[in-house]
């Protein structure tokens, strides 16, 4: 953790030389566990067996610690692909880590598990790169690991071509994992949205078995409804409702103007869906505009549970980096351990995307952005005597960098911003969408 937290402080030194790290590399001495820079430490490689991280020392320790047939094999200090690095903790991330999905499209950035860790440039999320077991005081009403595993074995894929059944229509989306089609099922013409994803690894396939489970255990009005899958021609399909557009679609259109009372109706409807998903311990870890889905009948609703995390009776909480940056909680930038309070952060960064059309430090260098998120101040409006005191508060209370002092779906869903959205919110936000989409055609 000291060398993951160390990138976010200014004056982290050398313990050697005391020269600033700034973003120069820096490796962690495993047995004196002070950092070093490069020129003040070593690597020693293993020579069986290439995919272990080799081990680093001081100078000083190596020397004294290190015995000679020990020695005669290292290789001489080599550069550090960018970024690399490791703590002490490395048994416990070895046992306990989850699949890591790499994208050519991330950034690698230092981490605490001798794995790659990666952040993204703004719109891909990056996905888990470790998993630290943390175990809760009372674990009695928590699930336990086993019984995760198990659930998720029990999903039913069907092992048939889905066009006996379903009908590709056109293609309406591309993803870095696959493609989404518009579908009519053969028996009665009804519309759902297709995910055709090619399965390339056993990793991959784990990855999406969690997406599909997350999906089908937080199965309420305001998530995103899964149907079925089919397992055919080394590609999964997968069978969900069909949304007309997501949030960002009208952001980029409408934002700043949009009604505060619908803007209201938008947060309680997410934050429906994350007090469902809280009280049964999950953690979306991806809430942004883009996967927020809108219909034309009024409909908000949440989508994609790719990086969606169950805690556990053996993992009540998490470390792991997860997420895009802009949007990302302070705690989860640091390291720290979290739970469902980072969708709440989230949330909030979504409400200023909503009143000014995109996120804060979005045009900043990723690395920078989770910088400023680490130890800056909260962001908040721009322009805060646009917008009432409601919208103000609603804010402030989302982004509150304490997560303890950060407040609950569940005690959001009583503020009183909430209590502007209309008793008819579905009927008013579908009037307003359907308009909207209209004028966009005439023009």
């Amino acid at each position: 953790m000291e060398v993951f937290a160390s990138v976010f402080n200014p004056n982290a030194k050398c313990h050697n030389c005391q020269d600033k790290f700034k973003l120069k590399r820096r490796r962690k001495c495993i047995i004196c566990k002070f950092l070093f820079c490069k020129k003040c430490s070593i690597k020693e490689n293993h020579s069986s067996f290439g995919f272990l991280a080799p081990k680093r020392y001081c100078l000083n320790c190596y020397t004294t610690a290190v015995d000679h047939s020990s020695r005669k094999d290292l290789q001489k200090v080599s550069t550090l692909p960018p970024q690399k690095a490791e703590d002490s903790q490395r048994a416990t991330a070895e046992s306990t880590k989850e699949p890591i999905v790499k994208s050519t499209s991330l950034v690698e950035i230092p981490k605490k598990s001798p794995e790659k860790s990666h952040i993204p440039v703004p719109n891909p999320p990056v996905l888990e790169v470790l998993i630290e077991e943390q175990k809760t005081e009372d674990p009695s009403f928590l699930p336990t690991k086993k019984n995760v595993e198990e659930q998720k074995k029990s999903l039913k894929i069907i092992l048939s071509n889905p066009d006996e059944h379903y009908e590709l229509v056109r293609k309406i989306g591309e993803g870095g994992s696959g493609s989404v089609f518009l579908a009519k099922k053969r028996s009665n013409g009804e519309s759902f949205a297709l995910k055709r994803i090619p399965l390339k690894s056993q990793q991959q396939r784990d990855q999406i078995i969690n997406e599909i489970s997350m999906t089908m255990w937080s199965q309420n009005p305001n998530v995103v409804t899964y149907y079925e899958s089919y397992n055919y021609n080394s590609c999964l399909w997968i069978i969900v409702e069909l949304m007309k557009g997501n949030l960002t679609d009208l952001i980029m259109d409408k934002a700043g103007v949009i009604p505060e009372n619908l803007m209201a109706y938008i947060m309680k409807e997410i934050l429906n869906a994350l007090r469902n998903m809280h009280a049964q311990f999950r953690i979306h870890r991806d809430i942004k505009s883009d996967n927020i889905l809108l219909s034309l009948d009024g409909s908000v609703k949440l989508g994609d549970f790719g990086y969606a995390a169950q805690l556990t009776a053996e993992q009540d909480k998490r470390t792991t980096v997860v997420g895009t940056p802009s949007w990302m909680a302070p705690e989860l930038v640091v390291g720290s351990r979290y739970d469902g309070k980072i969708d709440i952060w989230s949330l909030g960064i979504v409400s200023l995307e909503i009143a000014e059309g995109e996120p804060p430090n979005l045009r900043e260098n990723p690395m920078k952005a989770l910088y400023l998120t680490a130890t800056g101040p909260p962001p908040s409006l721009n322009e805060k005597h646009k917008w009432s005191s409601e919208f103000n508060r609603f804010t402030e209370r989302c982004l509150i960098k304490d997560p303890e002092a950060r407040p609950t779906a569940e005690e959001l869903l009583l503020d009183p911003f909430i209590a502007m959205a209309p008793e008819n919110g579905k009927l008013e936000f579908s009037t307003y969408l359907n308009n909207w989409v209209n004028r966009k055609k005439k023009t």
